[in-house]
C-alpha cells in the first residue's frame, strides 16, 4: 500500500488573513461612519440648540429695552435711558450683557416718531471652535393709552340692564361734539368694548362700536348687537366689527405724592369742602355726607389712601367750577382693600377734566348717579358696578378701564375718543416683530 504525502495549504492561511483584514476594514469603516454620523447628529442638535439660544438671548435684550422705556409709565423714557444707557444722538446703547449660556447687545432706536424701536442681537457659542451663532431681532412699539376703548376690562364684562347703548364722540372735534360735550346728532360708532381675558356678556346692549377680545377670551351676544350706527340686528355682530387679538397692559397706579394740604370743611353755603389748585392728601377714609359738596375751583389733585364714599340718599355732590379739573387717587400700593362709591358729579367740562385713578388696594367701585357722569376712570384692580333702577336713563361720558364691569340699569355710555390722545399712555407695547 502506498501512502500519499500530506501537502501543506499555505493559501488557506492567506485567505483567512485576507478575510480578517477585510472584516477589520469593514468594521472600521462602519465604526468610522457611525462615529461620523453621531458627530454630525450631535453637531446638528448642538447647532439647533445654539440657534434657539441665540434667539432667546435676542429676546432677553428686547425685554431689557422694553423694561427701560417703560420705567416712567411709557411717557418719558429719555431721562432714564440717558442715565442707564449711552446716548449717541439717534439711539440709546448698545448695552451688552453676558449670561450663562450666551450674550446679547441691545439698542433703543429713537427714529422719527414718539415711540421707539428696539434692536437686539443675541449670541450663542458653538462647539468645535465654530463662530458664535448670531440672531438679530427688531420690534416696533406704541404708547398704549389706558382709554383706547369705551370700556376696557381685564376680565368680565356683564351688561344685565336693558336699554344699554354705547357710542362715541370727540370732545376736541366740533364736528362730533358740542362745546366739548356729547351730541347725539353727531355721534360716532366708536363705543368699543375690550376685554383681555373675558368673558363678555352683552345680552340686550346695543354697541355702536367694535367688540375686541383677547385670543383666550369668550363672548355671548344674547339679544344685543355690535356694529356701525346703521346696524341693529339683534343677536348679531356686523362683519368687520369683531376682533380677537386684543392686547393691553394694565399697569398699577403709583402714589402721586405722600403729603399735601388737608381737606377741611369750610361750611360756606352748600360748599362743605373747597379745594383750589394744589395737592390735597387724606390719610385714611373720606366721606361726602348727605347734603355735602366737594367743590373744585382749580387744578386739583386729591389723594385718599382709604375708602372714598359719597352718600347719595339726600344728594352729595362733587361739583366743579368752569375750567377746573380734578385728579382723584384712591387706595395704596398694598394693604387692606378699599372701596369707592360715587353719586352725582357735576362737571361742566370735558371728560379729561375729571379723572379717577385706583391704586392696587382699590378693588371695589360703585356708581349710582342720577345725572350724567363726565370723566374717566382707571382702576385696573377694581370691580366696577354701574347700577340704576326704574325708568331713569343714566349717561356716562368718558371712558373707563377696570378689572371687571357689571351694568344693571338703563345706561347710555358715550366714549370720548379724545381721551385716547389726551391722557398719557401707561406703557409701550410691541406692535411689530421681525428678524433681521
Amino acid at each position: 500500500m502506498q501512502c500519499l504525502p500530506v501537502k501543506s495549504r499555505p493559501q488557506h492561511g492567506a485567505i483567512v488573513l485576507l478575510v480578517m483584514v477585510s472584516l477589520s476594514v469593514i468594521l472600521g469603516l462602519i465604526t468610522t461612519g457611525y462615529m461620523l454620523l453621531i458627530t454630525s447628529q450631535h453637531r446638528l442638535v448642538s447647532q439647533s440648540m445654539e440657534w434657539n439660544t441665540a434667539l432667546t438671548m435676542a429676546e432677553a435684550g428686547i425685554e431689557e429695552g422694553l423694561a427701560q422705556i417703560n420705567i416712567n409709565y411709557g411717557t418719558n423714557y429719555v431721562g432714564s435711558a440717558m442715565t442707564n444707557w449711552t446716548y449717541t444722538g439717534s439711539s440709546f446703547g448698545p448695552v451688552t450683557r453676558t449670561l450663562s449660556n450666551g450674550s446679547y447687545s441691545a439698542v433703543i432706536m429713537l427714529g422719527g416718531g414718539p415711540c421707539p424701536s428696539i434692536i437686539a442681537t443675541g449670541y450663542a457659542a458653538q462647539l468645535y471652535n465654530l463662530p458664535p451663532v448670531k440672531r438679530v431681532v427688531q420690534v416696533t412699539t406704541t404708547n398704549w393709552s389706558p382709554f383706547q376703548a369705551a370700556m376696557t376690562v381685564q376680565y368680565n364684562f356683564d351688561s344685565k340692564g336693558s336699554g344699554i347703548t354705547l357710542d362715541s364722540y370727540d370732545s376736541s372735534d366740533p364736528n362730533h361734539s358740542t362745546n366739548g360735550m356729547y351730541d347725539a346728532s353727531t355721534r360716532m360708532a366708536g363705543g368699543d368694548i375690550a376685554s383681555l381675558w373675558g368673558p363678555v356678556t352683552i345680552q340686550g346692549a346695543t354697541v355702536y362700536g367694535k367688540l375686541r377680545i383677547g385670543p383666550l377670551a369668550s363672548y355671548s351676544i344674547g339679544n344685543g348687537s355690535v356694529g356701525d350706527l346703521t346696524w341693529n340686528t339683534p343677536g348679531g355682530i356686523e362683519s368687520g366689527w369683531f376682533e380677537n387679538d386684543f392686547n393691553a397692559t394694565f399697569r398699577d397706579v403709583d402714589p402721586p405724592f405722600t403729603s399735601g394740604f388737608p381737606v377741611v370743611p369750610v361750611n360756606i353755603g352748600t360748599n362743605t369742602y373747597i379745594l383750589s389748585t394744589g395737592d390735597y392728601y387724606v390719610g385714611g377714609d373720606f366721606t361726602i355726607n348727605n347734603n355735602e359738596t366737594l367743590y373744585i375751583n382749580g387744578n386739583t389733585r386729591l389723594y385718599v389712601t382709604g375708602n372714598f364714599n359719597m352718600k347719595a340718599q339726600n344728594a352729595s355732590f362733587i361739583s366743579m367750577a368752569p375750567g377746573a379739573s380734578l385728579k382723584l387717587y384712591i387706595g395704596q400700593p398694598g394693604g387692606t382693600p378699599v372701596a369707592a362709591t360715587f353719586a352725582q358729579v357735576n362737571n361742566s367740562g370735558a371728560a379729561i377734566s375729571f379723572s379717577v385713578y385706583g391704586l392696587p388696594t382699590l378693588t371695589t367701585m360703585t356708581w349710582n348717579g342720577n345725572t350724567a357722569f363726565v370723566g374717566n376712570l382707571y382702576a385696573p384692580e377694581a370691580d366696577l358696578s354701574l347700577g340704576g333702577g326704574g325708568s331713569t336713563i343714566y349717561d356716562y361720558q368718558g371712558s373707563l378701564t377696570v378689572r371687571s364691569v357689571g351694568m344693571n340699569g338703563h345706561f347710555n355710555f358715550h366714549y370720548d375718543q379724545n381721551l385716547a390722545r389726551a391722557v398719557p399712555g401707561t406703557g409701550f407695547l410691541v406692535t411689530g416683530w421681525q428678524e433681521l
